[in-house]
């Protein structure tokens, strides 16, 4: 099993079910505005009854990551 990190929430991402990728996003970056719109455009898509648990965003695992990143550096 896998070990929860404090502060952070797992979120699968990928434009293909079978290959996203967990990643671990800071809580504090939920809000972001960037953030909110994508899971909003995945909740369209799936729906939130679908979700089973752990968040799905549709986009390039890569570019979410580096958006992680940028939005760390802005976000203090």
């Amino acid at each position: 099993m896998e070990e929860v990190r404090k502060g952070y929430v797992p979120v699968l991402v990928g434009k293909e079910e079978k290959l996203m990728e967990k990643i671990w996003v800071p809580i504090k970056l939920i809000q972001h505005p960037t953030i909110v719109e994508l899971l909003n455009k995945s909740a369209d898509e799936y729906g939130y009854q679908h979700q089973h648990g752990v968040l799905r965003i549709i986009y390039d695992p890569d570019s979410f990551k580096a958006l992680i990143q940028e939005a760390s550096k802005n976000c203090i």
